[in-house]
């Protein structure tokens, strides 16, 4: 077995971190058929038939080092937790309504707190 070229492994590694082909194309700047050979012959060279199977095989070959992977899993750990776009991270609260109307939660519970039971009147 050939050893994997330094872009074939590039390529590989952003495959195992979940990118898609238009993604790795925009990060080296290539077109989407050339991300395509370059998948290709990967999948020649290591004997794969689609890109899972690339990646359990590159690591598997040593292509993709435990340092490489532990890196791909802190970077999505990373992604997943940072929450929405502001920065913010952890449960939100729910949004106001956009029309500016009243929040009528609270006012459909009746005054000492308590919840009714399904099937119970409110009182």
């Amino acid at each position: 077995m050939r050893t994997l070229t330094l872009r074939q492994r590039q390529v590989l590694n952003l495959v195992a971190a979940g990118h898609t082909s238009a993604q790795i194309g925009r990060q080296f700047g290539i077109a989407g058929p050339s991300v395509q050979r370059h998948l290709h012959e990967i999948y020649q060279q290591l004997g794969a038939h689609d890109r899972a199977h690339a990646v359990a095989l590159a690591i598997h070959h040593g292509h993709i080092t435990l340092a490489e992977l532990a890196a791909i899993a802190g970077a999505s750990t990373l992604r997943s937790t940072a929450g929405p776009a502001t920065g913010l991270s952890g449960p939100q609260s729910a949004p106001e309504p956009a029309d500016g109307a009243p929040d009528v939660r609270e006012a459909a519970r009746p005054p000492d707190g308590r919840v009714a039971a399904r099937g119970e009147a409110a009182a």
